[in-house]
């Protein structure tokens, strides 16, 4: 039978080898950039808009906007800030701290 480990456990070794910390903390920002593409990508399909609508809309190339969904090029803020509000949105920016969370304006 397979041994498991509590993540506590795992938590704990990773702060102890800021080699492996520095992995997992690359990971996780990696994993959080794809999930914020994909619900990007969703949120274009479920408003039933094409890439290439989209693209018109915010200036951009069909080509461009299939790059930044698939996260083959980056996403400034500034771009970001007008795909949200060509699909009729408003972007919220946050900081988030251990005791509070502050509303930056975007």
């Amino acid at each position: 039978m397979p041994t498991t480990n509590k993540f506590s456990a795992l938590r704990e070794r990773a702060e102890l080898s800021p080699a492996r910390a520095g992995r997992i903390a690359a990971l996780a920002t990696a994993a959080l950039r794809e999930h914020a593409e994909y619900q990007l990508s969703e949120l274009r399909r479920a408003l039933g808009i094409t890439q290439s609508e989209l693209a018109t809309l915010i200036g951009k190339s069909q080509s461009a906007v299939s790059q930044i969904e698939t996260g083959e090029i980056g996403l400034s803020l500034d771009v970001l800030r007008s795909i949200i509000t060509q699909l009729g949105g408003s972007l919220e920016i946050s900081a988030v701290f251990n005791d509070r969370r502050v509303l930056l304006d975007a």
